[in-house]
């Protein structure tokens, strides 16, 4: 039955209409074709009677008189003046008969027919020629005989036929015009249910806009407005939304301005302090180192030459730690030789410092790369690698450094424990090293992509454009 759900209301209301007409129309029908067959049923009984007591009446003195031919001639007579009567007999009081109309002898079987049980004024019986109610009448209440006139129902039958032809095409005519009339109503029902349906198609698309005429004060009618209502309700809260929405759209940009100018900044003063330490607090430690030196050529107390000495050494210690600071804040081999050596020499630091296998593979071809893509990728290689040394207990790490077409990308890859529970539970463990390579990379118009499992190793990904447009600039 789930194609019925289907169907149309309009099928629908249609068909329960013409289907109701239908069955009320057929009930109808049986309750008047019996009414009607019980009431001719009657008729025919009380012509077979009135023909029965006429023939009687006037039977009388030519059966005491034996009269047979004047009994022909009437009951002859009778029966073709008569359309519903088949046959007459006449019997004396004892049943045997004195005259009927069959002219090519008596059935089989009518002769006895009343001494079966059928005894009563009116029997019906089935033959060849169809049904037959034959109607007994005494003659002097019985002493001197008995008349039986058998009624035909083939008339009755065509006249019941007609009628039912007649009553039917009166029935397929009702469903006709109700079929019409159930069409017309239907689409006064149909029209507003479609102009919803079109409505909320509409809206569906965007266009709120779109309204119902209401053009009935029935439910439908009622509905309609109500649609009216809700859809400049939503009107109205998408007013509202879009307003929320360019305001969000303009915090956002102002936060990814903010956070741009941050990382700005945050280089700018890395680049400042390396610039310092190496150019004032370096200088400064090489003169240091260059006076106790020429101290050392003049000193002759050997103890004090030792003492000078140790001193020298922490001196030269805390020069190379300072060029070492100097260079991780801001190195200059980045600006000089661009990324793929400053990459190289951090990675041989690196791997030397921490007992690390670290494998990079870079293009072949020089790449030529925005100073601050440059920048993102060294900053997301050292953010890497650092997490790598913290948490994953790698053995191996695998950088690969490649460009397609307009873009670069940078993947880092390592063997270790991969990132427990996922990124959800390293924000949890704030470690906000990963979100911040994240930013970086997504303020330069890239995307930063992390996959991890744990006990698997993780992989970072991260795409950026070679030359940043002047929107991102």
């Amino acid at each position: 039955m789930r194609w019925l759900g289907r169907l149309s209301i309009y099928y629908k209301v249609n068909g329960i209409i013409v289907g109701m007409l239908l069955l009320v129309g057929l009930l109808v029908w049986i309750v008047i074709r019996q009414a009607t067959v019980d009431l001719l049923g009657q008729q025919m009984e009380k012509r077979g009677l009135e023909v029965a007591n006429y023939i009687a009446a006037l039977s009388a003195n030519d059966i005491l008189l034996d009269n047979h031919y004047a009994l022909y001639e009437r009951i002859s007579k009778t029966q073709h003046n008569t359309e519903d009567v088949r046959y007459v007999l006449i019997t004396d009081y004892t049943g045997r008969i004195l005259a009927h109309t069959f002219s090519d002898g008596l059935p089989r079987g009518l002769a006895t027919l009343r001494d079966s049980g059928g005894s009563s004024a009116v029997i019906k019986f089935d033959t060849n020629e169809g049904i037959i109610r034959e109607v007994m009448v005494p003659i002097e209440n019985g002493d001197i005989g008995f008349v039986r006139v058998g009624m035909s129902e083939n008339s009755t039958q065509q006249l019941l036929n007609k009628t039912n032809r007649n009553f039917f095409i009166g029935i397929i005519m009702m469903c006709v015009i109700a079929t019409f009339l159930a069409t017309w109503l239907t689409s006064l029902i149909i029209r507003p249910i479609r102009s919803l349906a079109d409505a909320v198609a509409e809206i569906q698309s965007g266009n709120l806009s779109a309204r119902v005429e209401a053009k009935t004060g029935d439910e439908v009618g009622l509905l309609a407005v109500a649609f009216n209502q809700m859809v400049a309700g939503l009107k109205e809260k998408e007013k509202e939304n879009n307003l929320l929405l360019e305001e969000l759209r303009h915090k956002e940009a102002m936060r990814a301005f903010l956070i741009k100018k941050l990382f700005t900044i945050q280089e700018d003063e890395r680049k400042r302090i390396s610039r310092e330490l190496h150019d004032e607090t370096g200088q400064l430690l090489a003169s240091l180192l260059a006076y106790m030196k020429l101290l050392l050529s003049k000193l002759t107390d050997q103890q004090q030459k030792e003492l000078l000495q140790e001193a020298r050494d922490v001196a030269v210690n805390a020069l190379e730690g300072l060029r070492k600071i100097a260079v991780e804040l801001r190195p200059p081999v980045l600006d000089d030789l661009g990324v793929t050596a400053a990459m190289q020499k951090y990675i041989q630091t690196f791997s030397g410092q921490q007992g690390l296998k670290v494998h990079f593979s870079v293009p072949e071809k020089q790449l030529e790369l925005d100073p601050e893509v440059s920048l993102a990728l060294y900053r997301i290689l050292q953010e890497s690698l650092t997490n790598i040394a913290k948490h994953a207990r790698a053995s191996n790490v695998y950088v690969c450094l490649s460009a397609a077409g307009q873009t670069v990308r940078l993947v880092v890859r390592d063997d270790g424990l991969g990132i427990d529970g996922g990124l959800e539970s390293a924000g949890q463990k704030n470690r906000l090293g990963i979100y911040g390579m994240k930013e970086r990379a997504e303020l330069l118009g890239g995307s930063l992509d992390i996959h991890s499992e744990n006990g698997c190793g993780t992989v970072v990904i991260a795409t950026l454009p070679k030359i940043l447009s002047n929107v991102l600039k």
